[in-house]
């Protein structure tokens, strides 16, 4: 061959080889992933997500429903699955999917009211609405504003690091609607409302619930956004079968579901890799159980790395490692230009940012704005409060402060049981009216419908400023009681006690935390044998009290604390007494008072309380209280003196007592000591164990055979933190009477006593 030819195959061999080399290579492949809804049993997902990240595989597109809404967008922003893990581990889930906020954000003169009723009635043109859930779930929009805070200039779910969907139902049309925009924390919000449990949600005039109703597993979306691979993750058990069909809900629930059950064979069908969680002896509200399905999902994962890892290593040999995916960078603080508040219905402007204490052209960090607005929402004046950032345009680290309202209607119903050992079972209604009376106030009727009838009505009005928050509260109370007489530990009769005082004070509170008082009340008792004895005393009282008060409470919750101190130091002078009883011997009047020399002027009475609830570990709380009260005038026994026993103090001048029924003892001084341990068995499951020590009549009283009484008594306690109130069993015995006796409390009782 020719010099000349062999010179031009190999320039030809060459011209090819460069040519081959300058081509592009063929596009990477997409993965998908599709996150399936299912309540807390959605927390298994992120065991997958922690094992593909482990094997290094790339994920392109995520979709999600509910739950997997939830873990699938804190994925797509850039949170990784080891992050979530320790996120979902840290969570506080029965905080966050309550209706109960925390009470150290209320103010002093809302903290005894909050989460004291099973259902509340807002009335809307003329009639009372019932919620279209039983959950607002308040802590759970500022948990989102707290995680999605990295991207809240993003409206588009596109431009997130890894783009996301998530699916919600249209309520009025029952159409799937996905959400690809707009602000990320409703989309996700909506997507997780379960009908009837969560409250719908509002986004572009159209009502949102959970999107589970009609695709669960949204694996169809994720191929439209152009994914190549799908992966499936799914912890939907699919329809029950009939055997365990055993309630109305769950027909009911069956019924809603088979629509979606069909459709989601079609979805599952579209994946390339399908993972189905055995999580089937869980439910959607399992979250007590949320240690134990992250466990199965971490299995899961490690069960299916061999298979992301194989996937991961054979598209970086074809096609080179893809490029890290970083978590978006975030400044600590946020400068607000400007607050807007444009859904308020109810209350001023002025007054709102007075609550929330915020100043716009300041900056503030993440957790200072959730601060705010439980300090706002903490004024009882809303149902639902977050915020929305939105970016000023060229101005980085400055955003204008969207404040999203659904304010307390002006009139609320609010309803309740309670049952308790000594008062009975009774229903308890409650109609409260906001600013009725004058501005930022609130006037409220109570009653506790029972045989021992009980009436309570308040208004309480804030009329301060931020740094003199004056407030004028007054009170009107009616109680009815019937509690057993006892001698030597021993029941030896019946009586009735009626009750009724006026109350009003100016207080001045500080810090949500505490407040100091002054004030008067006049009240009325008497006291009725039922059952003739052979000693019995029938009279009444009119007299009136002043006093000066302070007040601490940080506690986080009204029932069941797990943190925070109350305090109560009220010294008090008793006067312009008018007494009239008489001794009666077997039901016949033999003896009137005055003539045994008592005297019934002016005199001191000092009150203080301590409780301390401390946490010792994640399910363990150590109460520590201490109550000590006295009558300076050993003479005024007689109406005055304190009803010692009982596990909830019920009645006028009742002390809590373990070990003891319902004011066995009485006395005009005491000092009491106790300590109770607390385990969480499960978020709503709990346990306890009681010891409290007791000196009584350290004043000396006459006609009192024992001068001074040492008492000690403990309980067992067995409760659940239930959706209408505690539900507690108490086993008491106490070393003086050598009783074991029982006690049951359900429900937030009607009471004047705080503990």
């Amino acid at each position: 061959m020719k010099p000349w030819v062999i010179l031009l195959f190999v320039l030809l061999i060459s011209l090819t080889d460069l040519v081959q080399a300058q081509r592009p290579p063929a596009q990477r492949p997409k993965v998908g992933l599709t996150l399936s809804g299912g309540g807390a049993k959605g927390l298994a997902h992120i065991g997958i997500l922690k094992a593909i990240d482990s094997a290094g595989l790339q994920i392109d597109y995520v979709t999600g429903t509910s739950m997997g809404a939830i873990v699938g967008s804190l994925y797509a922003i850039g949170y990784s699955g080891d992050s979530i893990l320790q996120i979902a581990r840290a969570m506080n889930w029965n905080v966050l999917l309550s209706n109960r906020s925390s009470l150290q954000a209320f103010i002093m003169e809302e903290k005894q009211e909050y989460g004291r009723y099973a259902l509340e009635l807002p009335m809307e043109k003329g009639r009372f609405r019932i919620p279209s859930g039983v959950l607002e779930a308040e802590e759970l929009w500022l948990k989102f504003n707290e995680l999605y805070n990295p991207v809240y200039g993003v409206r588009d779910f596109n431009q997130f690091k890894r783009p996301f969907k998530c699916i919600a139902t249209d309520l009025e049309t029952g159409d799937a609607v996905v959400m690809d925009k707009g602000d990320l924390i409703s989309a996700v919000r909506s997507s997780m409302a379960i009908p009837s449990v969560f409250t719908a949600v509002q986004v572009g005039g159209k009502k949102l619930v959970d999107g589970g109703l009609i695709r669960n597993f949204p694996v169809s979306d994720v191929r439209n956004m152009g994914a190549d691979i799908v992966i499936g993750s799914s912890v939907s058990s699919g329809l029950l079968s009939a055997d365990k069909i055993t309630s109305p809900v769950q027909i009911l629930m069956q019924i809603a579901f088979y629509k979606e059950a069909n459709l989601s064979k079609q979805e599952v069908a579209l994946t390339d890799y399908y993972i189905e969680h055995p999580v089937a002896n869980y439910s959607a509200a399992s979250f007590n159980y949320s240690d134990s399905i992250l466990e199965i999902g971490l299995r899961m994962g490690a069960l299916h790395y061999p298979y992301f890892k194989k996937l991961a290593d054979s598209l970086n040999a074809l096609y080179g490692p893809p490029q890290k995916i970083e978590f978006p960078l975030v400044k600590d603080r946020v400068t607000i230009r400007h607050i807007i508040s444009d859904s308020l219905r109810y209350i001023t402007k002025p007054f709102l940012r007075r609550m929330l204490g915020l100043k716009e052209g300041e900056s503030y960090t993440v957790k200072e704005m959730e601060d705010a607005i439980r300090q706002a929402y903490g004024t009882r004046y809303f149902n639902r409060l977050y915020y929305q950032l939105e970016p000023v345009t060229g101005e980085e680290g400055v955003a204008d402060m969207h404040l999203i309202a659904e304010e307390n209607a002006p009139i609320t119903a609010k309803l309740a049981v309670h049952y308790n050992t000594l008062s009975d079972m009774s229903l308890i209604a409650n109609l409260s009216f906001r600013d009725i009376l004058g501005k930022q106030s609130r006037t409220s009727v109570a009653a506790a419908i029972s045989e021992n009838f009980r009436f309570r009505a308040e208004h309480s009005q804030v009329f301060g400023t931020p740094h003199v928050p004056l407030a004028w509260v007054s009170e009107f109370y009616f109680e009815r009681q019937e509690f057993p007489t006892y001698n030597s530990y021993k029941s030896i009769g019946l009586a009735r006690e009626l009750s009724t005082f006026v109350d009003t004070r100016l207080q001045l509170a500080y810090k949500r935390r505490q407040s100091y008082a002054a004030g008067i009340h006049w009240e009325r008792a008497s006291l009725k044998p039922l059952t003739e004895n052979l000693q019995t005393i029938e009279g009444k009282i009119r007299y009136l009290q002043g006093y000066l008060r302070y007040e601490y409470n940080s506690h986080d919750r009204l029932f069941l604390p797990k943190r925070g101190t109350y305090t109560l130091l009220e010294p008090s002078i008793i006067f312009a007494q008018k007494p009239n009883a008489v001794f009666l011997a077997s039901g016949v009047p033999i003896l009137n008072i005055d003539s045994l020399g008592l005297t019934f002027g002016s005199f001191a009475r000092l009150r203080f309380q301590i409780q301390k609830v401390l946490p010792i570990r994640k399910r363990s709380f150590l109460t520590l209280q201490g109550e000590s009260a006295a009558n300076f005038n050993a003479s005024q026994f007689l109406f005055h003196d304190f009803l010692i026993g009982g596990m909830k103090p019920i009645m006028r001048n009742q002390v809590s007592f373990a070990g003891l029924q319902d004011a066995t003892i009485t006395t005009n001084s005491f000092i009491k000591g106790a300590i109770n341990w607390r385990y969480q068995i499960t978020g709503a499951v709990y346990t306890g164990i009681t010891f409290n020590l007791l000196y009584a009549n350290f004043l000396k009283e006459p006609f009192e055979i024992e001068d001074r009484r040492l008492l000690s008594g403990y309980a067992f306690t067995l409760g659940i933190d239930s959706p209408i109130g505690p539900l507690e069993f108490n086993f008491m015995y106490g070393d003086q009477s050598r009783h074991i006796r029982n006690y049951v409390n359900l429900g937030f009782r009607f009471s004047r006593q705080m503990f």
